[in-house]
């Protein structure tokens, strides 16, 4: 079978280059404007170059332990890099990858060719149309604002569509996580990430135990293509990355390079500082708008939040270190690529007053995805980003993930390690959006199993799972969480630990000792007093510093005699409390 022609390109460009080429000089990197895009690495373990190098590019990929950066560099930022008197080196392989990536956009070869997994800004779109409709009583579609060129234009540009995702026939209030994606406009992962957890959410409701008590009580709103005239833009193989207003700044796109628009992560009103004095001006990769919150996508982001989350840093502090409440409920998460990074506020000096709790939950996530945890200024730093703004703004969690290592992620990387990894990380933000601050400093509960799972009316049934205080993925600028000794587990009937009912029901190590930072816990349970049909069984565990972790669950189907001589599962659906 004869290869596509975005297999065949990058082959074709590789035999073309050099086997290597040796670090440019800046003599020579100034005249290098010929060589269009490529995929550079140099060295910068001096905090000020990586600085400065973060604010040029707005993007890098940092080996801490080599102090290697990795970034994709045009010729106007090669021509900045030789003025700062520093030197390079080009990845051969990555550079034809990226460079055939821009020449099949100039062929004509449009609609993501060779990245079929990501969906584009209007299969979205119709991917959101198709779940309300197959899936009424959880999905609603919320349109909160447009895009520039709609604004501009209304038979132009797009819609901002959230796609809100809750069991409407379960009471309130309930907690939010509030996610976007792709505000980058380059980033395809994500995208279609956050449109794979809202289908794997809606596929388990009602036979997975968690996506359904998750969706029964909590609300999912999530702004999957944040800045869809960017990406329409991206999806012609163009390396943009801001918003579409070229009224503003009406910079010309080189060899692909994403210099005209808005940088919508540098425009919202926390911290937001006027960029239009840096190297570039108006035409930087990082232009911050005229104004705070100039964009109507940034407008209508911030406008919607006010809606959807309570205050819980009133006032507004521009004290960095005075902290949201404990309690406070839901998360936000704004999902990039990429760099393989876990990061939380603040983009510049000093710590959040919730810092603990921050470095605590930053580091179970990156435990699923096996991501760096660090707060963003360690990376370089940043003002008027969509994270500072939602903590800063309301109190409310608030973390950017990198996902991958690279702007356009093969599909079989996506699929085989990004996505099952991510998914995860996601899973467990879901599960402590009660208690965000609180819940990840206890122990995580998983291995869920019932045995047996259908047992009839009056059997005996043992529960396991195993309750697990170890994991923590560690990165820089913090001291290490440590794992603390588990001391309990219980299991909640039909309810989650923190809705009224009846007590919870005390489960036992296995080893008869409890002893060790993780534990296989199990609970033996007379069905006599069960009414048939499906019951749901909530465990959390406990550990030495009296902390309780994110519950999980899983569903037990309890048979009557009927139903056994007749072969037929009963099904009782939970009532809603």
């Amino acid at each position: 079978m004869p290869l596509p022609i975005r297999s065949l390109l990058p082959l074709l460009l590789a035999a073309l280059l050099p086997a290597s080429v040796p670090a440019q000089t800046p003599a020579a990197a100034a005249t290098d404007a010929s060589a269009g895009l490529q995929v550079i690495q140099l060295q910068a373990t001096d905090p000020a170059i990586r600085e400065q190098i973060g604010q040029l590019v707005g993007h890098l990929h940092v080996d801490e332990e080599t102090g290697s950066l990795r970034l994709e560099a045009d010729a106007l930022t090669r021509s900045r890099l030789a003025g700062l008197d520093i030197p390079w080196q080009v990845d051969v392989a990555a550079t034809a990858e990226l460079q055939a990536f821009v020449e099949a956009g100039r062929n004509g070869l449009h609609g993501i060719p060779g990245f079929e997994c990501y969906r584009t800004v209007e299969e979205t779109l119709q991917s959101m149309e198709q779940l309300a409709a197959d899936h009424p009583h959880l999905v609603e579609i919320v349109t909160i604002g447009d895009s520039w060129q709609r604004v501009q234009n209304p038979d132009l540009g797009y819609p901002l569509q959230v796609l809100r995702l809750s069991n409407r026939n379960t009471r309130g209030p309930k907690p939010v996580l509030f996610a976007m994606s792709s505000v980058h406009a380059r980033e395809y992962t994500p995208a279609e990430l956050m449109t794979r957890f809202a289908e794997q959410l809606l596929a388990g409701y009602g036979t997975d135990a968690d996506a359904t008590w998750l969706l029964d009580y909590n609300e999912f709103h999530l702004l999957l293509q944040a800045n869809p005239d960017g990406r329409k833009r991206a999806e012609q193989n163009v390396l943009w990355r801001k918003n579409t207003n070229t009224v503003v700044a009406p910079c010309a796109s080189v060899n692909g390079s994403y210099h005209p628009g808005i940088d919508l992560n540098r425009n919202f009103p926390w911290g937001w500082a006027n960029s239009e004095g840096n190297f570039g001006g108006r035409c930087s990769a990082t232009y911050s708008g005229p104004t705070p919150g100039s964009e109507p996508e940034t407008q209508a982001v911030t406008s919607y939040l006010a809606t959807i989350f309570q205050d819980r840093r009133p006032g507004n502090p521009s004290d960095p270190s005075i902290p949201a409440d404990a309690d406070t409920q839901g998360m936000f998460l704004d999902m990039h690529s990429h760099s393989r990074l876990v990061l939380w506020p603040w983009g510049t000096s000093g710590v959040t007053g919730n810092n603990d709790a921050f470095i605590t939950l930053g580091r179970r996530l990156a435990w699923f995805n096996d991501y760096t945890p660090q707060q963003s200024v360690h990376l370089y730093s940043t003002r008027g980003t969509t994270v500072d703004f939602a903590y800063g703004e309301l109190g409310v969690p608030a973390f950017t993930f990198e996902l991958g290592e690279a702007f356009f992620k093969s599909c079989g990387q996506f699929e085989s390690v990004v996505l099952p990894d991510n998914l995860a990380s996601l899973r467990y933000a879901a599960r402590s959006l009660h208690a965000p601050y609180q819940l990840p400093a206890g122990p995580d509960v998983r291995d869920l199993q019932v045995t047996p799972a259908k047992p009839l009316q009056g059997q005996t049934l043992t529960v396991h799972a195993v309750v697990d205080d170890r994991g923590y993925r560690h990165g820089p600028g913090a001291p290490a969480s440590t794992a603390k000794v588990i001391t309990g587990a219980r299991l909640h009937l039909n309810r989650l630990p923190w809705q009224p009912g009846h007590d919870a029901l005390a489960m036992a190590a296995t080893d008869a000792s409890y002893d060790a930072t993780h534990e296989t816990v199990e609970l033996t349970l007379s069905t006599r007093s069960f009414q048939p049909g499906r019951h749901l069984l909530v465990i959390q565990g406990e550990n030495a510093d009296g902390h309780v972790g994110p519950p999980a669950a899983v569903f037990v189907d309890i048979l009557s005699d009927p139903d056994r001589i007749f072969g037929h599962d009963f099904q009782r659906p939970i009532q809603p409390r």
